[in-house]
């Protein structure tokens, strides 16, 4: 990061010098058209000046990029740099933030998949137990209702009661002709 300030500087202190060499260009432009010969002395020696800034200029880009092409893409792997987050400012992981970011999203979508699949699982269980209770339940109103309607049951709650004139045929049926 310092490194990037620094070259930013000289960069920046470079295009200033850029600018001055441009106004003495132009100034030495006039002078030319003033003094044809001291001109052509004063342009070449502008000339040779900016070729050797533009000549340290490129110097300069190459050295910081090969400082940066020989910096390993992980940096300084220790573990101070890990527990500390130096690491987090490698070039690797600086380009990997978007990705990471959508590592993270995809796992807070799994987790709330796995959520609510597990609260729909709790609900189909519970449901489950009562579907089954009732089924008992129903299963035995049924048995005490056939139970209740036998024939035997119904007799024996007609003499219980009393008030009934109803009473079995001593009789066989008979058949009408």
């Amino acid at each position: 990061m310092l490194r990037i300030v620094e070259d930013e500087e000289a960069t920046s202190g470079t295009s200033s010098l850029k600018k001055k060499q441009a106004e003495e260009t132009d100034a030495s432009s006039v002078a030319q058209s003033e003094e044809p010969e001291e001109s052509v002395v004063a342009k070449d020696e502008t000339e040779d000046t900016e070729t050797a800034t533009e000549a340290a200029d490129n110097e300069a880009i190459k050295r910081y990029v090969e400082d940066e092409e020989d910096e390993d893409e992980f940096g300084e792997i220790s573990l101070k740099s890990i527990l500390g987050g130096d690491i987090l400012q490698s070039k690797f992981f600086v380009r990997q933030v978007i990705f990471v970011l959508f590592v993270v999203a995809l796992m807070l979508a799994y987790t709330a998949n796995r959520y609510n699949s597990q609260q729909e699982i709790i609900t189909i269980d519970s449901l489950k137990l009562k579907l089954q209770e009732e089924r008992y339940n129903v299963l035995t109103q049924s048995s005490e209702l056939l139970n209740l309607s036998r024939q035997s049951n119904i007799e024996v709650k007609l003499k219980e009661n009393g008030d009934s004139a109803l009473v079995n045929p001593t009789t066989p049926p008979f058949e009408v002709k």
